[in-house]
C-alpha cells in the first residue's frame, strides 16, 4: 500500500530536494495552479525563536518584493499557527529545473576543465545585476555560494549551462539593520563567508562581493582560497591570512585577471569594488572579451560610476547571439591574447602592489591585535616616499637637560610594563598539566553525544569586563560554531550540561575545544577571540577515543599551538 501524499494546504509535497541549517526545500506542485514549485520549510527550532515570527514576516515581505530574472521569484509564504507547537513557516517560489553552480563547477574547474572567459562572464554578469538590483533596494543576501547559484535550463539560448538564478534569500536583510534577523548566530556559508560578516560586524553589500569574489576564485582555480577541516580555521583564514595568487594555481590566468579576483576579495570592504558590476567590467577588460550590453547599461546608470568601467568600449548587443565557445577551451584559447598592460586605471596599480599589503588585519577594528600568519615579523606596508637620504637629514642634538629627562622616562615605562606584568591577567604557564576535563554526553532522547560539560580548577577569575566562553569546531560546512559562556568562581568552573539546538553531534573525529576570553558585554559572539593571548585553553578531540578529555593551557607559541 503506498503511502499517502503528504499537504501544506493546496500545495502536494512530492520529494526533499535540500536541507540546510535553517529548514528543507521540497519540491511540490501547485494543486490550484497545476505547476510545480518549491516550497522551502523553515526548521522547528528556529520558529521557537522570541520574535522569530514577526522577523519571518517582515523579511519575507522584502524578499518577495524583488523581481528580477535573476533572482528566484516568491510566490507567497505563510504562517500557520498550531495548538501546542511553534507555528508552521514557510515560503512557496518558483521551481528551476536545473543543476547549481556548485555541481557546474564541479564538474568543470574541479576537474582542471575551466571555463572560457565567456562562458566565465556570462555567467558572473547574470548574478552581478541581480546583486546590484538587490542592494540598491537596500537588500544584503549574506550567503552567497555557488550551491544557492541555479542554473536554470529552461533558457539555454545564450549558454548551455542555462541562466544563472539566485535564490535562498531567507537570511538576507535590510542592509544598516544590525542583528534582529532571523538567523541569529548563522554566518553565511564559512568558505565564501566576508571577514566582517565573520566578526559580527556592520555588513553592507561589499559584504556579497567578496563572497562572489571567492566563487571567482574557485571558478578560475578549481578550489576556493581559504580551506580546512574546521570551521574555525577557515574563518581565521579569510580574516587573517593573504590568499594564494590565483596565476600561481592556474597558469592560464594572467596577472592583470588575477588582480581583479584579489581586489574583489581584499580584506577590507572599501578596498573592493563599488558593486558587481564594476567588478564583472574589470574582469572583462582584464580578459579582453566583450561584455552584455545589459551589463554597462546598469554601470552608466550607477552613480558611483568609476573610470575603469568607461574606458572599456566593446559591447554584446543584447539582440545578437553570443559567440560560438567550444566547451573543451580553456582561458588560455580566449579570442585575444591578454593585454600585457592594462588600460583602466586601479588595476595597474593592483599588479605593482607589493604582496604583503594585501594582508589586511582586520582585528584592528575591534582594536584586537592579530596573530602573524607565518613566523617573522609582522609585514608593513611601504610608505609611499621613504626616509631622506643620510645626507640631508638633518641631525637633532639633545640638551643634557632633555636626555637626562627622557631617560627617566623610560626608566619609569619599564617600572610600568613590570607591575602591568604582575597585575594583568594571565593563566597558568605550564601546558602539560591537564587544567580539567570535558565531558561528552548524549540526552535521554539522543543516539547522539549532542551534550557536553566542563570541569576546570586553577583558573584566574577573569578581568572585569571580560568572560569565559567555550567553543566546539564545526566542519567546514557548516555556518555555526557551538558556543557557551562559561561562569568562574573562586578559581572553578563547573559548567551545567551544555547543548546546541542547531548541532545535532557535538562529538566529531578530530575536533578542537577552545576555552577564550570575550568581552562580557558582546550577547552576539560569532567566532572565537581573534587574539592568540586571548585563546588560553584547549582539548583534542579525537573519537572513538573516548568521551572525556583532558583540558590544557594553550602554548605560547603561537606558531606551534593548536589554539590558533
Amino acid at each position: 500500500m503506498g503511502v499517502e501524499p503528504r499537504y501544506l494546504g493546496h500545495y502536494k509535497m512530492l520529494e526533499c530536494i535540500a536541507h540546510g541549517g535553517m529548514g528543507e526545500v521540497w519540491k511540490a506542485v501547485d494543486t490550484h495552479l497545476q505547476r510545480m514549485v518549491a516550497i522551502k520549510l523553515l526548521l522547528s527550532n528556529w520558529r521557537s525563536s522570541a520574535g522569530f515570527v514577526a522577523r519571518f514576516q517582515s523579511e519575507a515581505q522584502l524578499i518577495a518584493s524583488l523581481r528580477h530574472p535573476n533572482i528566484i521569484n516568491i510566490h507567497n509564504f505563510y504562517i500557520e499557527e498550531r495548538p501546542g507547537e511553534p507555528p508552521l513557516l514557510y515560503m512557496v517560489m518558483d521551481y528551476v529545473e536545473g543543476q547549481t553552480m556548485a555541481r557546474y563547477l564541479a564538474e568543470t574547474s574541479r576537474l582542471g576543465l575551466f571555463p572560457p572567459a565567456e562562458d566565465i562572464i556570462y555567467l558572473f554578469s547574470a548574478v552581478a545585476l541581480a546583486l546590484d538590483y538587490a542592494h540598491r533596494r537596500g537588500m544584503i543576501h549574506r550567503d552567497i555560494k555557488p550551491a544557492n547559484i541555479l542554473l536554470d535550463q529552461r533558457d539555454t539560448t545564450h549558454r548551455a549551462m542555462g541562466v544563472p538564478i539566485i535564490t535562498d534569500f531567507g537570511i538576507a536583510r535590510r542592509q544598516g539593520v544590525s542583528g534582529g534577523t532571523i538567523i541569529g548566530t548563522i554566518v553565511g556559508t564559512p568558505l565564501y563567508v566576508a571577514p566582517e560578516q565573520a566578526l559580527g560586524m556592520y555588513e553592507e553589500k561589499r559584504s556579497d562581493l567578496y563572497s562572489l569574489g571567492i566563487i571567482l576564485y574557485e571558478t578560475l582555480t578549481g578550489i576556493p582560497p581559504f580551506r580546512g577541516e574546521g570551521m574555525m580555521n577557515v574563518i581565521m583564514q579569510h580574516i587573517n591570512h593573504a590568499p594564494t595568487p590565483p596565476e600561481l594555481l592556474n597558469p592560464d590566468v594572467s596577472p592583470e585577471v588575477s588582480a581583479v579576483i584579489l581586489k574583489s576579495i581584499s580584506k577590507k570592504p572599501e578596498d573592493r569594488f563599488s558593486s558587481a558590476s564594476e567588478m564583472v567590467m574589470a574582469l572583462a577588460e582584464a580578459f579582453n572579451v566583450p561584455v552584455p550590453e545589459t551589463l554597462l547599461q546598469s554601470l552608466r546608470s550607477t552613480p558611483s560610476l568609476s573610470a575603469l568601467s568607461l574606458s572599456y568600449i566593446p559591447l554584446i548587443s543584447s539582440d545578437q547571439p553570443a559567440p560560438e565557445v567550444s566547451n573543451t577551451e580553456h582561458l588560455s584559447s580566449a579570442p585575444t591574447v591578454l593585454p600585457t598592460e592594462v588600460s583602466g586605471p586601479g588595476i595597474r596599480s593592483m599588479v605593482e602592489t607589493d604582496a604583503s599589503s594585501r594582508l589586511i588585519d582586520l582585528a584592528a577594528a575591534t582594536s584586537r591585535q592579530s596573530a602573524a600568519a607565518t613566523p617573522g615579523p609582522t609585514l608593513i606596508p611601504a610608505q609611499e616616499s621613504g626616509p631622506l637620504p643620510p645626507s640631508r637629514q638633518p641631525r637633532i642634538r639633545l640638551k643634557r637637560p632633555l636626555w637626562m629627562f627622557l631617560s627617566g622616562l623610560a626608566v619609569v615605562v619599564v617600572m610600568l610594563g613590570i607591575v602591568a606584568r604582575f597585575l594583568f591577567f594571565t593563566p597558568p604557564s605550564n601546558p602539560t598539566v591537564p587544567q580539567g576535563t570535558v565531558q561528552f554526553t548524549r540526552s535521554a532522547t539522543s543516539k547522539q553525544y549532542n551534550q557536553l560539560q566542563v570541569n576546570m580548577k586553577n583558573v584566574p577569575d577573569p578581568p572585569a569586563g571580560k568572560a569565559y566562553y567555550a567553543w566546539i569546531d564545526a566542519p567546514a560546512n557548516e555556518s555555526h560554531i557551538p558556543h557557551w559562556r562559561l561562569q568562574a568562581q573562586q578559581k572553578q568552573i563547573h559548567s551545567s550540561i551544555l547543548s546546541d539546538n542547531q548541532v545535532a553531534n557535538l562529538l566529531t573525529p578530530d575536533t578542537l575545544f577552545l576555552i577564550t576570553l570575550e568581552d562580557a558585554s558582546n550577547p552576539h559572539l560569532l567566532v572565537p577571540a581573534i587574539d592568540p593571548r586571548l585563546r588560553l585553553y584547549y582539548a583534542e578531540v579525537a573519537p572513538p577515543g573516548g568521551t572525556s578529555y583532558n583540558i590544557k593551557v594553550c602554548p605560547s607559541n603561537i606558531n606551534a599551538s593548536p589554539c590558533v
